[in-house]
């Protein structure tokens, strides 16, 4: 097990781009034995877990500099009228919104991960603390879904190809 391939793999999955649907296929390639896979794919949804927790931040950061004097009107008009359609929208969906969530994180689709999940919670004004238990149920529906799909088409191919 080479640190740099960790390294790789905890990178993947907390860039906005790759997340888990990147990592996991990266680690049932680069590994070979059944132990530094596990290791892989541990370090792989930690770093995916941990991204409501980077992305909040960020977040309340930008919505600092946005609300500075130093912003243009029309960009600060603009981030305000996003914020406060989403709030008013999020009124209708108070009842199944962290399932919801959790489901539109858990789907492994394109767009559709930690990070977006925690930009649509932020912007719904859903409550913080429940968003993140949401995500980061998503975020390890994502993992099982991506490991079951990946490994199977591997395993596949491999047959396929290689018997």
């Amino acid at each position: 097990m080479r640190p740099e391939y960790l390294a790789i793999c905890f990178i993947l999955s907390i860039s906005p781009i790759s997340e888990v649907r990147g990592a996991i296929p990266y680690v049932l390639l680069a590994f070979s034995d059944g132990y530094s896979r596990v290791v892989g794919l541990i370090v792989s949804i930690i770093g995916n877990l941990i991204v409501p927790l980077i992305a909040y931040p960020l977040l309340d950061l930008l919505n600092y500099i946005i609300q500075s004097r130093r912003t243009p009107r029309v960009v600060k008009h603009f981030y305000n009228w996003v914020i406060s359609l989403g709030k008013r929208k999020s009124l209708s969906l108070r009842r199944g919104s962290y399932i919801a969530l959790a489901l539109f994180v858990g789907v492994p689709l394109p767009m559709t991960g930690a990070w977006t999940g925690t930009l649509v919670a932020y912007i719904l004004g859903l409550e913080r603390e429940k968003s993140i238990l949401a995500i980061e149920a998503g975020v390890l529906i994502a993992s099982i879904i991506v490991l079951v799909a990946a490994y199977t088409g591997i395993e596949l191919l491999m047959r396929l190809f290689l018997a």
